[in-house]
């Protein structure tokens, strides 16, 4: 888990975060609080900023410095069978009135 170590490694904010309110080690109320806060839209919140602008560039297909199972670890569920599906799946949760960031051309999502 190189970002509880490296908070400036590559998405260290966002697998801190899911793993923060999805770990199964984690209280289950802690998912319905995370999507609390990210419709509160709070504007010094900085963390949620970067959380959603590191989904959206996973969600693009920009995964360069991400490790195969990074977000398996992080979220620790068997729910979905691909980062692809728990990441839809995550916007659709946390923000289901925008539209979802979809791959960019030449991008690997």
């Amino acid at each position: 888990m190189y970002w509880l170590k490296d908070k400036d490694a590559p998405f260290a904010t966002f697998l801190t975060v899911v793993q923060t309110h999805y770990h199964s080690e984690s209280p289950p109320e802690n998912s319905s609080a995370l999507s609390r806060r990210a419709k509160s839209s709070r504007h010094d919140d900085e963390q949620m900023k970067t959380f959603k602008q590191e989904l959206v560039r996973l969600l693009s297909g920009e995964r360069d410095g991400l490790p195969a199972d990074a977000l398996s670890t992080a979220a620790d569920r068997d729910d979905w069978d691909t980062d692809d599906e728990f990441l839809t799946w995550l916007w659709h949760e946390l923000y289901p009135d925008e539209p979802q960031p979809t791959p960019k051309a030449g991008g690997s999502a």
